[in-house]
C-alpha cells in the first residue's frame, strides 16, 4: 500500500476537510451575516426616512440637551447607525452656525446628540439575539440576554455619568472646543484622509449589493412599503445566516483544535480588546462587532466576563475608524469638535469602566437585568419590551413632553 493511502493519510484528509467545511461555512455565514447587518440598516434609513427629517427638523427649534440625547438615542436605534446620525449632526450644526447660531451653542446641542449616539447603536445586538432564537433551546436564549444587555448597561452608564457632567458644566464640550480649535487650525488634513472616505463595508457590500437591490425595491414597491419589504429580507438573512451557517460552523469549531486558537483571543482581558477594536475599526461598525460576539456567547465559547473587554474594544474602535475620521474633518470645524467629544467620551468610559474597580458594575447590572428578564417564562416577550422601551418608547417621551 502506497504512503499517500495510509490511514493516518486518509484520517488527515478527513480532518482537512472538515476544517475547510468549516471555515466555508463560518465566511459565507459571517458574510451573509454583515450584508444582513447592512441590509436592515437600509431598511430602517428607508422606512423612517421621514422620520428622521422630523426629529431633525426640531434641532432648529432650540430644544434642550434632553431632546437632543434622545433624539441621538432613537434615531440610531432606528437607522442602526451611529456613524449617520453623527454625521447627520454635524451637518446640522455646521447649517445651523453658518445661519447665525453661536458656536458654542450649536456644540452644546450637538454633544448630547453624540452621546444619545453610543447608546443607540447597540440596538441591533437585540436583533441579532431575537434572529438566534430558532437555533438556540430557551436555556441558551435566556443565558444569551445578559450579554445582550452588556453592551446596553456600558452604554448607558456612560451617558448618564458624562451627560450629567455635560449638562451642568459643559465638561466635553469644552473640552472638544479648546482641542478642535487647535486640531483644525494647525492641521490641515482633509486631503489626507479623503482616499479613505468610503470604508470597506462601503466598497464590498453597501456599493455593490445592498444599495442595488434597496434601489430595485423602490422602484417597485414606493419607498415605505419598500423600505418595509427590504428591512424583512435582510432579517429572513440575518436567521438564515446565523441558524444555517454560523452556529453550525461554531459548533463545528468548538470540535476542532482551532477552537483553542479562537478562544485564545479572549482569555485575556487585553487580547479581547484589541480583538474587538481591530475587527470593528477594520469594517467600521461598532454594531456589527458587537453583533458577531452574540453567537459566541449563544454557543458558551466565551462568558459575558470574557467578551467584556472586546465590547469596549468595539466603542472606542467606532470613534476612530478611517472613514470617521475623514467625517470629522469634512465636517469642518463642528466636525471636529462633535467627533472630539465623540472619542473623548469613549476614552473616559474606557477608563472609568474597563480600567478602574467600576469595572464590575455593568457586568453586575447586566447580569441582575438579565437574570430577571431570563427567569419570566415569557423572556422573549420581556426582552421586546425592555429594547423597545429603551430604544423607542422613553426617547420619543423625552422628545414630545420636554
Amino acid at each position: 500500500m502506497g504512503k499517500n493511502w495510509s490511514p493516518l493519510n486518509k484520517i488527515r484528509r478527513v480532518v482537512g476537510s472538515e476544517k475547510l467545511q468549516t471555515v466555508s461555512l463560518l465566511f459565507s455565514g459571517i458574510f451573509l451575516f454583515v450584508c444582513s447587518l447592512e441590509g436592515v440598516e437600509h431598511g430602517f434609513k428607508l422606512v423612517f426616512s421621514e422620520w428622521a427629517n422630523f426629529f431633525l427638523s426640531m434641532v432648529k427649534s432650540g430644544v434642550a440637551p434632553f431632546t437632543g440625547l434622545a433624539i441621538g438615542v432613537l434615531s440610531t436605534a432606528l437607522l442602526e447607525s451611529s456613524s449617520a446620525v453623527i454625521a447627520t449632526a454635524m451637518v446640522s450644526m455646521a447649517g445651523m452656525v453658518a445661519g447665525g447660531l453661536p458656536l458654542s451653542s450649536a456644540i452644546r446641542f450637538g454633544v448630547p446628540m453624540v452621546l444619545g449616539a453610543n447608546i443607540g447603536t447597540t440596538a441591533g445586538s437585540t436583533i441579532v439575539l431575537f434572529g438566534l432564537r430558532r437555533s438556540t433551546t430557551i436555556e441558551e436564549f435566556n443565558a444569551t440576554i445578559p450579554g445582550v444587555i452588556l453592551g446596553d448597561m456600558y452604554k448607558i452608564l456612560t451617558v448618564v455619568f458624562f451627560f450629567t457632567l455635560e449638562v451642568t458644566t459643559g465638561f466635553l464640550s469644552n473640552i472638544a472646543t479648546r482641542l478642535g480649535f487647535f486640531l483644525y487650525e494647525t492641521l490641515k488634513l482633509e486631503k489626507v484622509f479623503a482616499i479613505f472616505e468610503k470604508s470597506v463595508l462601503d466598497i464590498f457590500i453597501k456599493d455593490p449589493i445592498i444599495k442595488p437591490i434597496g434601489n430595485a425595491f423602490i422602484l417597485f414597491f414606493g419607498g415605505q412599503v419598500g423600505g418595509i419589504l427590504f428591512f424583512i429580507l435582510w432579517f429572513v438573512f440575518i436567521v438564515i445566516s446565523i441558524d444555517f451557517l454560523i452556529m453550525k460552523g461554531l459548533k463545528r469549531l468548538i470540535q476542532t483544535d482551532w477552537a483553542d486558537r479562537v478562544l485564545s483571543a479572549f482569555k485575556k482581558p487585553f487580547k479581547s480588546f484589541a480583538t474587538g477594536f481591530s475587527l470593528t475599526w477594520l469594517v467600521g461598525s461598532s454594531s456589527i462587532g458587537t453583533s458577531l460576539a452574540i453567537p459566541m456567547i449563544a454557543t458558551k465559547m466565551v462568558s459575558i466576563e470574557e467578551v467584556y473587554p472586546y465590547l469596549c474594544g468595539c466603542g472606542l474602535a467606532t470613534t476612530v475608524d478611517l472613514s470617521q475620521i475623514y467625517g470629522y474633518i469634512a465636517g469642518g470645524v463642528v466636525g471636529v469638535m462633535l467627533g472630539l467629544s465623540h472619542v473623548i467620551l469613549n476614552i473616559f468610559a474606557l477608563i472609568l469602566w474597563l480600567a478602574t474597580p467600576l469595572r464590575v458594575l455593568p457586568l453586575k447590572i447586566a447580569k441582575i437585568i438579565g437574570r430577571f428578564i431570563a427567569s419570566n417564562r415569557h423572556s422573549a416577550l420581556l426582552l421586546l419590551i425592555y429594547a423597545l422601551s429603551v430604544f423607542i418608547f422613553i426617547p420619543l417621551i423625552v422628545i414630545f413632553i420636554l
